[in-house]
């Protein structure tokens, strides 16, 4: 049998549970809006070897708030990372069954431990948005209590910042790649992976600070060489000038091109700014590859011929 080739599927918090303002945040809304996002990707199951990644920022800040004592995010990450995953393959399994899909290979969750230095700048200067969107209100009562608490804008509110290093290490490839050779489709780096310090006898220690899911997803493709990585978020792809009269959707570009704008401040920080350095890591290390960015209610099969989202090669 003719080897699959390997795609990575880095899907964005929206798509497993909305931020917008209000939105439902149980368990049974994020398997509804999960099983939305999968049934768009069902035609990758069929022909590529699958590893699913996800963020977990509007989750994130909602455990976050409900933890009494504080927490660190890395343990919020482990905790929002099993209800994630658990909600991921439930939702797979679902559409298999209520669309009679057959010979889709199954799904196994695989918790991520992910290396950083502790001297990372990202520690000082948070850059992560979590949480839902916020009113001026809500902003405002959080600060009353945590005045040390950032905030920005984002889409119809506010989210709040968080720091979030840069990923170093995935300290647990094996396990990817054993389910791999199990023929199933890994979950992997929920939250972008749990961020752990080493110390000198290599224990781990969990930090407080959320990992960008797109650039240890990148880490996560470089180290099993895969052909595609495939990063979904709310919008229709990579954007310049945007927001502004003169916005234009970038639909085939080069690596080069898009660090030249990433330098120019094209891509802010917390938002495209990672999807772009993923995007430049990746092609990087694999000239062969592809990086695609996409809306995650659009068809995979756009995508993958070009016709949606933003394509991104190596030089």
């Amino acid at each position: 049998m003719e080897k699959r080739k390997l795609i990575i599927v880095a899907i964005g918090g929206n798509g497993i549970c909305p931020s917008e303002p209000g939105a439902e945040m149980s368990f049974t809304a994020q398997l509804i809006h999960t099983k939305r996002t999968l049934w768009n990707l069902i035609s990758v199951f069929n022909h590529f070897q699958v590893v699913i990644t996800h963020g977990n920022g509007p989750q994130a800040g909602l455990v976050y708030e409900q933890m009494i004592p504080r927490t660190p995010f890395g343990v919020v990450t482990l905790v929002t990372t099993s209800q994630i995953s658990s909600a991921i393959t439930r939702a797979y399994e679902e559409l298999i069954i209520e669309n009679n899909l057959q010979g889709l290979p199954p799904m196994e969750p695989v918790l991520t431990w992910v290396k950083v230095d502790p001297h990372d700048s990202g520690f000082s200067n948070p850059s992560k948005p979590v949480g839902q969107q916020l009113s001026g209100d809500e902003v405002a009562e959080l600060l009353r209590y945590h005045p040390e608490y950032l905030f920005t804008d984002y889409g119809k509110g506010k989210r709040r910042l968080i720091a979030s290093p840069q990923p170093k290490e995935v300290l647990n490839i094996t396990d990817i790649l054993e389910v791999i050779e199990d023929g199933k489709v890994p979950v992997a780096l929920g939250g972008g992976g749990i961020p752990v310090f080493l110390d000198d006898q290599g224990r781990r220690e969990i930090t407080d600070c959320i990992l960008d899911k797109d650039l240890s997803s990148s880490l996560l493709s470089i180290r099993v060489a895969a052909d595609v990585l495939l990063i979904l978020t709310n919008e229709q792809g990579m954007y310049t000038n945007y927001g502004t009269p003169s916005q234009r959707l970038q639909k085939q570009i080069n690596a080069s091109q898009v660090e030249t704008w990433l330098a120019a401040g094209e891509f802010p920080i917390g938002s495209m700014g990672p999807k772009a350095e993923a995007a430049i890591q990746f092609l990087a290390a694999n000239p062969r590859g592809r990086v695609i960015i996409g809306h995650v209610e659009e068809r995979a099969e756009k995508f993958l011929d070009g016709s949606a989202g933003t394509t991104i090669t190596a030089d």
